[in-house]
């Protein structure tokens, strides 16, 4: 099979080769591959590698199961699926054949096409695991007790896969008010018709705007989907204001910067949805954050089956294979705003 491999120095580049068709574990899915997503962290994982050092960094697919392990029993060979390869594990996604754990995969309902399929599994998650299981929001089927009132949530960088799958989970949640922040895709943001509130950074005073929208709600929770310190200096403004809260972040802070007083720091690494800690979660949470993986990927085809989740939206990238590369550059030149990045692998899907 034809797989590609990603090197970032002296500048992003890839090569195809030749290599044998994987075999699945006992408890993996061997996917034909339909489209493969792009991440940022695929340029992320690969800074300062050289071509000798390149890796297969592809972790989202949309496909056709072509074979199962010994141990798996809710899939078999032709049906339609995603999933989230584990990161930094032979056999990527960037190849004609992607090996899965079968607890990270899921079914694809009949309403959604295999490119949007691909756009889900790792931005998904992860808003899925920052909200939940750090933030601890009520998952969409508990029943809340009206008089409690509801959690106020700001969301940042809601233009992103991320923030946008963050904040449609947010309001099946029955959260609120739900403040996002964004820029060029603030059309799209709105058009998710999600968030109470939307405050453009561009236009400046972002601190301010956001209290004002909050009104007498007191924000004690933040999920920063962006994670950088134009998002979480800001953020932490917000919640030393509120008297306190919690910002959730999926990449590490700037060295040298710590929080305010009163603010504290908890981290997403999506990489535990497969039990791996990555040296960002204990092994306890990743451990829980793998039981709930399996079955939030489950739910998630539910939800995309009653059209309670929408895709987002995507942009195909040329040539296949071929293409990758410059979709990575593109991430890394934050050239990408409120779409995916995919790549047509199998023409004959």
């Amino acid at each position: 099979m034809k797989e590609l491999f990603i090197y970032a120095e002296p500048k992003y580049g890839g090569v195809i080769k030749e290599t044998e068709i994987p075999k699945p574990g006992p408890k993996e899915v061997l996917i034909k591959v339909a489209f493969a997503g792009l991440n940022p962290k695929d340029w992320k994982a690969t800074r300062g590698l050289t071509e000798p050092e390149a890796f297969n960094t592809g972790d989202d697919v949309a496909g056709i199961i072509e074979a199962v392990g010994s141990e798996v029993f809710e899939f078999k060979k032709g049906d339609r699926v995603a999933g989230f390869h584990r990161m930094r594990h032979p056999h990527g996604t960037f190849a004609e054949y992607t090996v899965v754990k079968s607890s990270t995969t899921f079914h694809l309902p009949p309403n959604i096409s295999f490119e949007s399929g691909a756009a889900f599994p790792l931005a998904f998650m992860t808003a899925a695991i920052a909200l939940y299981q750090c933030l601890k929001l009520p998952i969409p089927t508990t029943l809340q007790d009206p008089a409690a009132g509801k959690t106020p949530i700001l969301i940042w960088g809601g233009a992103t896969a991320v923030g946008a799958f963050a904040l449609q989970l947010a309001k099946l949640s029955n959260v609120g008010p739900i403040i996002t922040v964004a820029g060029n895709g603030i059309d799209f943001v709105k058009s998710l018709n999600a968030a109470d509130h939307i405050i453009d950074y561009r236009e400046g005073d972002v601190v301010q705007k956001i209290i004002n929208a909050a009104g007498s709600s007191k924000i004690k929770i933040a999920f920063d989907s962006v994670s950088d310190s134009v998002s979480y200096e800001p953020i932490s403004k917000v919640l030393v204001a509120s008297g306190g809260g919690e910002i959730n972040m999926v990449d590490p802070v700037k060295p040298g910067w710590t929080f305010p007083e009163g603010v504290k720091l908890s981290r997403t690494m999506v990489g535990s949805s497969h039990g791996d800690t990555w040296g960002f979660v204990n092994e306890e949470q990743a451990k829980v954050d793998q039981e709930f993986a399996y079955w939030f990927y489950r739910y998630l085809s539910h939800l995309l089956a009653e059209g309670k989740i929408k895709p987002h939206p995507v942009e195909v990238l040329p040539d296949g294979l071929n293409g990758v590369v410059g979709g990575i550059q593109a991430l890394y030149d934050r050239k990408v705003s409120a779409k995916k990045l995919v790549a047509r692998i199998g023409n004959d899907l």
